[in-house]
């Protein structure tokens, strides 16, 4: 064998012998070798974070914004005709203006005279009536003397009487029109405000009807604030609502000034009575007293994002919003670290957590990792996320 094997390296088909060899050594230890024993292969423990479960009373709340605007904007008008003869220092384009406090002064001269005029005429009616009394009661003493009956009503001067008596009414009314027309050649705005943009100033005439300036009331601001249906729910007042400021849904307002923020505290004093087509919103309105008493004021066309208090649920639970499954239950660890799938009810959204009640109990570890693939009694290997799960 060996000289067989010598004779053959000896020729050109040695390194095919060779490579022959070693497949064949290769194979025969393949085969000889021993195979290992199959046994039951039990699935690891998926290895997940969690949080533990605590009762409480948690106030829903619901995030969004909206732009200032004025309660009250109007354009301010001219009762009477005339030539502006004065105007205020704060009459101008921003100017702050005080409730009721003069503004702009209109030549007053024709109207002094019509008072002046109709003060006559009012004697003038009194002296006439009084006339017709005396005449009317003397006509009734004659009457009387004759003793012949009743009297007509002409005969006594009925008629002559009632038409004096409404003459005095008519002179007393024109008195009251002019005294009227001379107070109104003072004009003034009816509520404490800003002068948005003055139209008129002095030595200009103005006819009754006449734009003088645009303003709006600094009293309170309002925001309208749009929510979902939803959302409307979490504040727990219907469509059309309307309610006392003080008894209403606190609101609170954050906006950036000078790169500080700010935040200023509002109600919702009533919603819309319908929703909004193009959107599907529905507006709430919500009103902040004294805007401009403030530091810094919350101004006429801020943008201003808003939080809104909801109702509040007593003995609720806050879930991560990853534990939640999409048939609305929610995965929980029991004492031996298994997988237990509970029903639960959703009442509202809390930042990153649902408020929810159910079939949980406080102290329950409730995961807080996403699952791509869940099923009821699989091993888990829970770990504590560092996290207060308390709001």
């Amino acid at each position: 064998m060996k000289k067989i094997i010598k004779k053959i390296l000896g020729t050109r088909f040695a390194p095919l012998f060779v490579i022959f060899s070693g497949i064949l050594l290769a194979f025969i230890i393949s085969v000889s070798s021993p195979k290992p024993k199959k046994g039951i292969e039990f699935p690891k423990p998926t290895p997940v974070f969690y949080e533990i479960l605590k009762k409480q009373n948690v106030t829903l709340k619901i995030k969004t914004n909206g732009e200032v605007k004025p309660l009250n904007e109007i354009n301010l008008i001219s009762q009477v005709s005339g030539k502006i003869v004065d105007a205020a220092d704060e009459f101008v384009d921003g100017g702050i203006i005080q409730a009721n406090t003069p503004l702009i002064w209109i030549d007053d001269r024709d109207y002094k005279l019509a008072v002046i005029s109709a003060e006559s005429n009012v004697a003038k009616a009194k002296k006439l009536l009084e006339r017709e009394i005396a005449e009317s009661e003397l006509a009734k003493r004659d009457w009387e003397e004759l003793g012949i009956g009743d009297a007509n009503p002409l005969t006594l001067r009925i008629p002559q009487l009632k038409e004096a008596e409404a003459n005095v009414n008519a002179a007393n009314a024109n008195l009251e029109r002019a005294k009227l027309n001379l107070e109104r050649t003072i004009v003034t705005l009816p509520f404490e405000g800003i002068i948005k943009k003055k139209i008129t100033g002095i030595g200009q005439f103005v006819g009754a009807g006449s734009i003088l300036a645009s303003a709006f009331s600094t009293e309170q601001v309002l925001i309208a604030l749009p929510l979902t249906d939803t959302e409307l729910s979490y504040l727990g007042v219907p469509l059309a609502y309307q309610g006392e400021f003080n008894s209403s849904p606190m609101v609170n307002f954050y906006s950036y000034v000078s790169d500080k923020k700010y935040e200023w505290k509002g109600r919702i004093t009533r919603t819309a009575g319908s929703i909004d087509p193009p959107t599907r919103l529905v507006y709430v309105y919500a009103e902040v007293m004294n805007p401009y008493d403030q530091t810094p004021p919350l101004a006429i066309g801020m943008f201003v994002d808003a939080e809104i208090e909801g109702k509040t649920i007593n003995d609720a639970f806050l879930i991560p919003n990853s534990s939640i499954t999409n048939d609305g239950a929610i995965y929980t660890i029991d004492d031996e670290n298994y997988l237990r799938i509970k029903k639960i009810e959703i009442f509202g959204v809390v930042n990153d957590y649902l408020v929810v009640k159910g079939d949980i109990n406080e102290g329950m570890r409730v995961v807080a990792s996403p699952l791509n693939t869940a099923e009821e009694g699989m091993a888990l290997t829970p770990i504590l996320l560092d996290k207060d799960i308390g709001g």
